[in-house]
């Protein structure tokens, strides 16, 4: 059986539209679909409940999505695990191919094309029709919200980090890895994200978001769980750039002058690199980490468990 767990907070409309989409996609396969709500103020229980699913609302005010899936994850009872947000739509066919490579490969999970369609208002202003750029299998290098996993898989590792406010599914498949688990990416089409353009964001809200904080929260978390070095090899490549700008500091410190001309020469190396590969936002992401990283260390902290069927 596979056990769909959708997570979500005020999702209105789109809720149904999931739910409806994960009926009809899995109408020849035996499922269970269970909502774990995060204090909405809307219907959204109300919607899930008339789709059939199994509803759970969590105690925790602040939530986060690594918390929803842990409770839905503790109350599936399939042997399969599809993990879905609220502002998603599975496609038909996904999860019967999912299910025949794991059946083939041995694979202990599946994850398929996800295309973005963004939203203004109801109005579509654009899309993105291979989110990860998916064009044939591959060993999953990463992953987002919408996984499909055999629930020992999930249970050997330790399962979902409850306590981070975003990079959980990185620092899961940082987990993942460690023990062994391997994860495909196969070129299928697998889910509909809508997601809502904010064009009311300032710069400085863009670029300082509470969502940077899940970097250093992610690690606490990882760490909580004694898993802390497998995190930090497997996000290598932003470690590395975190400890050459604290070099850079020290060149400051200590050299002053002769530093300035050793940490700009770094920074150069760094962006050319980053451009030779074709990212140069990522030079930009990095600075912003140096920055964040230690502020998600210091506000991290535990939520609550609790949670209620309703």
């Amino acid at each position: 059986m596979i056990s769909v767990v959708v997570i979500g907070k005020n999702e209105g409309p789109r809720l149904s539209a999931c739910l409806e989409s994960i009926q009809t996609a899995l109408r020849v396969l035996e499922h269970e679909i269970l909502y774990v709500d995060s204090c909405s103020v809307d219907d959204s229980l109300k919607r899930a409940k008339a789709c059939g699913a199994r509803c759970y609302l969590l105690a925790e005010p602040q939530t986060t999505a690594g918390l929803g899936r842990f409770a839905g994850a503790k109350e599936a009872r399939g042997e399969y695990l599809l993990f879905l947000d609220g502002d998603m739509q599975l496609l038909p066919g996904f999860c019967e191919k999912a299910l025949m490579r794991m059946a083939a490969t041995g694979c202990d999970g599946v994850c398929g094309i996800r295309e973005d369609v963004y939203l203004r208002g109801d109005e579509i202003i654009g899309r993105n029709p291979n989110y990860y750029r998916c064009t044939s299998e591959r060993v999953c290098p990463e992953f987002g919200g919408a996984l499909m996993i055999t629930a020992d898989a999930l249970s050997c590792c330790g399962g979902w980090s409850p306590d981070t406010i975003a990079c959980e599914e990185a620092e899961l498949h940082a987990r993942l890895r460690d023990a062994g688990c391997r994860i495909l990416e196969i070129p299928v089409p697998m889910i509909v994200h809508t997601d809502a353009v904010r064009d009311n964001r300032g710069f400085l809200s863009t670029c300082f978001s509470r969502r940077r904080l899940g970097e250093g929260q992610a690690l606490r978390c990882a760490m909580a769980l004694g898993k802390g070095g497998c995190y930090v090899r497997f996000e290598r490549e932003k470690f590395f750039f975190y400890a050459l700008d604290w070099l850079c500091v020290l060149l400051l410190v200590l050299l002053r002058v002769r530093g300035l001309a050793a940490a700009c020469f770094l920074q150069a190396a760094q962006l050319g690199l980053l451009l030779a590969k074709n990212r140069p936002r990522a030079f930009v992401s990095a600075k912003l980490f140096f920055f964040a990283f230690p502020l998600g260390l210091a506000t991290y902290r535990e939520r609550s468990r609790a949670y209620a069927e309703i």
